[in-house]
């Protein structure tokens, strides 16, 4: 794996660290503090399908990137890594294919192993990305304007605490008030 993307991996993993280890993630994981929000099973499950949908977007998507680069033979421009929080301000609405249905009560566990899977998965499909690769490569998405790799692991993370962060206020808000 091009050394750019292992501390991001890194990263991810210690924010994990931080909030799995939380009391309002190991107490309130299936209750909802507003009847129509997310819980924090429902957030953490919706984080794992947002990384298993980049990851098999990227099983499919990277080959053939990886083949038009080759014919080409571009160089980067720019090593551009920055990536700005794009969930800062008004919150989007989850996709269907996101929303979290769950069919039955994961336990912080298994949820934890879900993401971990995924993202051992996703880190294969980057794996053997030169750096040209990982900053050439653009992905379709208009909404973070055409992330590359870099950027794309990046973006996961920042989606993952931006929920985190919600439901753990969310959550604590509740608590104060009951």
């Amino acid at each position: 794996m091009h050394r750019d993307l292992s501390p991001l991996f890194e990263e991810l993993q210690k924010m994990r660290d931080k909030y799995f280890h939380t009391e309002i993630f190991k107490s309130s994981l299936h209750r909802r503090a507003v009847p129509d929000k997310w819980s924090v099973a429902e957030s953490i499950y919706h984080c794992y399908l947002l990384l298993k949908l980049t990851r098999i977007t990227s099983a499919y998507y990277l080959p053939v990137a990886r083949f038009y680069m080759k014919l080409r033979r571009p160089k980067a421009k720019k090593y551009i890594s920055d990536m700005p929080n794009i969930y800062r301000g008004k919150t989007m609405k989850a996709p269907f294919i996101l929303k979290p249905k769950m069919k039955r009560e994961y336990t912080l566990a298994e949820l934890r192993d879900l993401l971990e899977e995924e993202t051992e998965k996703m880190k294969l499909c980057v794996a053997s990305l030169t750096k040209e690769q990982c900053y050439w490569i653009r992905y379709p998405d208009p909404v973070p304007k055409y992330p590359n790799v870099v950027q794309v692991v990046k973006l996961l993370r920042i989606h993952e605490e931006h929920h985190y962060k919600v439901v753990t206020e969310r959550e604590s808000k509740f608590r104060r008030e009951e």
